[in-house]
């Protein structure tokens, strides 16, 4: 009965998740600016005046449609926040990385990072150059996974000329957060393949 009753739940909070961010996706569908975000290359949405970054994803999850309100008055953070908790929770990648743009408009340079990484998975080869243009400028301006994505193109030479000393430089960025971070361990490994490529050049 236990096992049941936990099944039973669980349905329910599914349930309810998808309810709570209905409006939400009726909202963000009717607002044809997401549209126009989501056309355009997160290199060119960034500001240069980079904001700090808060997290509120358990604030969204509970109150979605405060979160969106707070998103559409423009505060980026919000924003940030509720595409990462609508990831996956939406039938559609669309919701999420319409929020991530507009996170990335608001001056937020880790959303920028996160719709170019969406642009990379949902559209693949086509939007390599504008992905890889956009973690560059997120590393410039110090975000971890910026500089741990760009660093990983720097050395496969996709998107960018091929770069070992470059992508060694940038990867170091990318444990600015210590080595506890997934950016960090991403980076470490990925410079282990770099200094053991050239150590075979030598």
């Amino acid at each position: 009965m236990k096992y049941v009753f936990l099944l039973i739940f669980f349905s329910i909070s599914v349930f309810a998740e998808k309810l709570n961010l209905d409006e939400v996706i009726r909202e963000i569908d009717s607002d044809k600016s997401y549209q126009d975000l989501v056309s355009q290359c997160p290199s060119e949405l960034f500001p240069k005046l980079g904001i700090p970054y808060k997290d509120h994803i358990d604030y969204c999850a509970a109150n979605p449609m405060s979160c969106l309100k707070r998103c559409n008055d423009g505060d980026a953070n919000y924003c940030s926040s509720l595409a990462n908790y609508a990831q996956g929770k939406t039938g559609s990648e669309y919701h999420s990385e319409a929020l991530f743009s507009k996170s990335c408009k608001l001056g937020l340079v880790n959303a920028c990072t996160n719709r170019a990484s969406g642009l990379i998975k949902y559209n693949g080869e086509s939007s390599l150059n504008c992905a890889v243009k956009t973690f560059e400028l997120s590393c410039s301006q110090g975000d971890a996974w910026g500089c741990t994505m760009y660093g990983a193109y720097l050395a496969q030479g996709k998107g960018v000329k091929r770069d070992f000393d470059k992508a060694l430089d940038v990867l170091e960025i990318g444990c600015k957060n210590g080595i506890q971070d997934p950016a960090c361990q991403n980076a470490k490994n990925i410079s282990s393949q770099i200094k053991a490529v050239l150590s075979k050049h030598k």
